[in-house]
């Protein structure tokens, strides 16, 4: 007999296994779920890599802009003296080269090269669309081209050595970093091929992989969320009954004086503690962006 099917619209912390792809793993939790309930994640992971990779459930799934910003910590390590067309352990390799003397190269100095807001080409194995295709699929087909830099913010970045051909690394950045690409940044600086051999995210805003589910066990209520209590880093607006029907129609309200909102965007919250929306502020005015009816 079929287990039963989980009902509830939230967010799933996982902590994703090597080997998989995080499709795989929307595929493999998706059969675990009411029918008609929508899933999603909220920003892919590497086959190779692990870590937190959160699973948007329901109305859960109508968040996925928002989760996608949020910055990110990860650590792993970079293997220097072969390059592959990836940046990754997965990839074809196509350079060896020789190892840098470690000895001489100041690890604090080489990392804080790449702290603030810089400019950073992504791997032509990537999901960045090219007159829309997927630059992965025209790389795979051969097809020579350059994608246009991003700008991408790291907000810390530390290198310790392990060995004469491996730096361990710790890295928080903004959203829209590629670490694979780092690595290639990297090596190019220092003369030496580098490709990421292994790669881990340790949290995703406030999310950490400290409080995540595993794939066999994933509504375990240690990595489970459940939609109402979604903390999204952002202040909270509390509405009173007139305030949220004039939200749940779509119209403006105005906000107290002590709302303020760095990001300018605001969880609204009901009197009875439902997540009814998020809004934008400007000024004093809150526009409803998304709702969440009852």
């Amino acid at each position: 007999m079929d287990r039963e099917r989980f009902t509830e619209s939230g967010i799933i912390l996982l902590n994703k296994p090597p080997r998989m792809t995080s499709f795989d793993c929307v595929r493999v939790i998706r059969k675990r779920i009411d029918r008609n309930l929508k899933i999603g994640h909220g920003g892919t992971l590497d086959p190779f890599s692990t870590g937190i990779l959160i699973i948007l459930i329901g109305k859960a799934t109508r968040l996925a802009q928002f989760v996608q910003r949020m910055d990110k910590c990860y650590d792993g390590i970079f293997k220097f003296g072969v390059g592959t067309d990836t940046y990754d352990c997965d990839g074809k390799i196509i350079e060896e080269g020789p190892l840098p003397d470690f000895s001489k190269i100041n690890l604090t100095e080489l990392a804080n090269s790449f702290i603030g807001r810089i400019e950073q080409i992504p791997p032509s194995f990537s999901a960045k669309r090219i007159n829309k295709v997927r630059a992965y699929d025209l790389a795979r087909q051969g097809e020579e081209f350059v994608l246009k830099p991003i700008k991408i913010s790291i907000f810390y970045f530390i290198l310790k050595y392990i060995s004469d051909d491996k730096l361990k690394f710790e890295l928080n950045c903004s959203s829209g970093t590629y670490v694979r690409a780092l690595a290639r940044d990297i090596g190019k600086k220092i003369s030496s091929p580098c490709h990421c051999l292994s790669l881990t995210r340790q949290s995703i805003g406030s999310f950490s992989i400290l409080s995540s589910n595993t794939i066999d066990d994933p509504f375990n209520s240690k990595g489970f969320i459940p939609f109402d209590k979604i903390d999204l880093s952002l202040p909270v607006l509390r509405v009173d009954s007139p305030q949220e029907k004039l939200i749940l129609s779509g119209q403006d309200i105005v906000a107290p004086r002590d709302v303020v909102s760095s990001n300018k965007f605001v969880k609204i919250v009901s009197g009875k503690e439902k997540f009814i929306g998020l809004g934008k502020i400007e000024g004093r005015i809150v526009h409803p962006q998304v709702i969440f009816p009852s």
